[in-house]
């Protein structure tokens, strides 16, 4: 009978498995799909929070928090706002599953908010909007982490270990997809403000070239009356060269003459 019950405890073990590695592999081919979608950031987030949700069933909610720009953290993405409601009592009090995760770079989990001593302030607001355990992943790109994906649960012990491991595994290619979606865009800023640079710079010599034709003036001294009308007037250099342009001089150069 002994040797029953631990065959059939060894097979429903070798189940989960099989079935946590389905989700797996799952989840990864979505999450690679991703990668070459035309997508925005906040788009491929919310797709990763889905993927996430739908691997790891007995999750009530995911967020995901970033580091922005001048080193604050925010939640980018959450499928409710009681999610969110719960990451910001942990950036107000810099505390909590979701800061330790993204300042020491390991999974942090908490199998019941009720007994959980380490935090009790986030635990505390947990458990009021209906959350009893979460598992806070670290997103990590070549060591550096750049977010943590933070799935709840609304009962107490309600991630297993396969769970865990679960979501360990799709942190991985989750960070890729958002650390290549976070570059994408910072390229695709930089290739807008290059073209705005050069478009400006284009409309800029159109005008010294207008004045230069009206003013009898070289490059330089043309470019002194633009910048000149610019300060006077209160108005982008760009500005000022495009109402030279387009009104052949006039009162667009400043200088007050017909």
């Amino acid at each position: 009978m002994e040797q029953l019950d631990m065959a059939l405890a060894l097979d429903g073990a070798v189940g989960d498995d099989v079935d946590a590695e389905r989700a797996y592999l799952a989840t990864l081919e979505e999450l690679t799909a991703l990668l070459v979608e035309d997508a925005t950031l906040d788009e491929l987030l919310t797709q990763v929070l889905e993927l996430t949700a739908r691997a790891v069933s007995t999750s009530a909610a995911v967020s995901v928090t970033v580091v922005d720009d001048g080193g604050r953290y925010r939640t980018a993405a959450r499928s409710s706002e009681d999610a969110e409601l719960v990451d910001v009592v942990q950036y107000e009090l810099v505390e909590g599953p979701c800061i330790e995760a993204l300042e020491s770079g390991e999974t942090q989990h908490v199998a019941d908010f009720v007994d959980d001593g380490r935090w009790p302030e986030v635990a505390q607001r947990a458990v009021e909007l209906g959350f009893r355990s979460v598992v806070a992943v670290p997103l990590a790109v070549n060591g550096v982490v750049i977010g943590a994906l933070n799935v709840f649960g609304g009962e107490a012990g309600g991630f297993s270990t396969a769970d865990r491991e679960l979501l360990h595994r799709i942190a991985a290619p989750a960070a890729s997809t958002v650390a290549n979606a976070r570059a994408f865009l910072r390229v695709s800023r930089l290739a807008e403000q290059l073209q705005e640079a050069l478009a400006s710079r284009v409309v800029i010599e159109q005008a010294k070239g207008v004045l230069m034709a009206r003013e009898g003036c070289d490059a330089d001294q043309a470019f002194a009356l633009l910048r000149k009308a610019s300060q006077d007037a209160n108005r982008r250099l760009r500005d000022v060269a495009r109402a030279v342009v387009d009104h052949g001089g006039g009162n667009g150069s400043g200088n007050g003459r017909s």
